[in-house]
């Protein structure tokens, strides 16, 4: 386990390539805020989701938040967001006083990060819907089937874990940026009111997008489950209609295969004619009885 100051003593970062190192430096930290449960509560664990190259990756990290210090307990070397926050305040000086630039640019960063990912949600959830648009057109000739299904459902899967991950990264950075504005109520040199305000707005907006996309979601899975069904069954009715113009004709084949003394038929004048024109009207009987039920739709 090592530690960081990062601005002269108001943002700590710890970096622990361990579970065992999370733990320890976990309880050290506990012990440093005391029994107070109010001061514990100031302990959240917080979620970054980055979107690149078509995937996304999940950074978990824990912040502890003082008055004085804002503390963050990075697993493995850091998290490479919370490395470019550092680079922008150092950029910016802001380096003295009180941790609340940090632990406001910290909460901004991963909201951003947020919105990047669900634009990437967005364009797969338009990889799926696309085809199904396209099949349910005039102009399409193949829809959705059943060898679609494992290519669609793994995109989904994907899609429904990311909406996941990213409801929960928006959770704890908006409860983040709750306690900021606490802290800014019980102190007056505090950032401004606004734009903590404005944070809590745009991760509570954030919120509402996920909860749209879920039921976006859920809705594109129904939807393609019951066009691949629908599709499957298009598959049946075909055969059944071909069944139905076969069998006839199979039947006949079966009764004059058969080793009759007695086939007083053969001799009528134009059996073969009565026996196609027979095999006709018994396969367009069933034909009919399926149109009239209203399958062939």
């Amino acid at each position: 386990m090592s530690v960081r100051s990062v601005t002269r003593d108001t943002w700590t970062r710890v970096f622990v390539d361990t579970s065992e190192d999370f733990a320890t430096a976990d309880r050290v930290l506990l012990n440093r805020l005391g029994g107070d449960g109010e001061q514990r509560g100031r302990r959240l664990q917080v979620s970054f989701v980055v979107a690149a190259g078509g995937s996304a990756q999940v950074y978990e990290f824990a912040v502890v938040a003082l008055p004085e210090q804002l503390v963050t307990v990075e697993p493995g070397k850091g998290v490479p967001l919370l490395q470019d926050v550092e680079a922008r305040l150092q950029w910016a000086g802001a380096v003295e006083g009180r941790p609340h630039e940090a632990w406001f640019a910290i909460a901004q960063a991963g909201l951003l990060s947020s919105v990047s990912a669900l634009e990437y949600m967005e364009a797969d959830i338009n990889t799926v819907r696309a085809p199904m648009a396209a099949a349910a057109s005039a102009e399409s000739s193949r829809s959705m089937a059943v060898s679609d299904l494992p290519r669609v459902s793994e995109l989904l899967v994907d899609i429904d874990h990311a909406l996941s991950y990213v409801a929960a990264s928006v959770a704890s950075l908006t409860q983040l940026a709750r306690l900021l504005r606490r802290e800014s109520i019980s102190a007056s040199d505090v950032m401004p009111r606004q734009e903590i305000d404005a944070l809590i707005q745009q991760g509570e907006a954030l919120t509402r997008r996920v909860e749209f996309m879920v039921d976006r979601h859920r809705f594109l899975s129904q939807g393609v489950s019951q066009q691949i069904s629908t599709s499957d069954l298009n598959i049946v009715k075909i055969f059944t209609v071909l069944w139905a113009i076969l069998i006839p004709g199979t039947t006949l084949i079966n009764w004059y295969g058969q080793n009759f003394e007695v086939m007083p038929e053969l001799s009528w004048d134009a059996s073969a004619w009565v026996q196609i024109l027979g095999v006709f009207f018994l396969a367009v009987i069933p034909i009919y009885t399926v149109k009239r039920a209203g399958q062939l739709r």
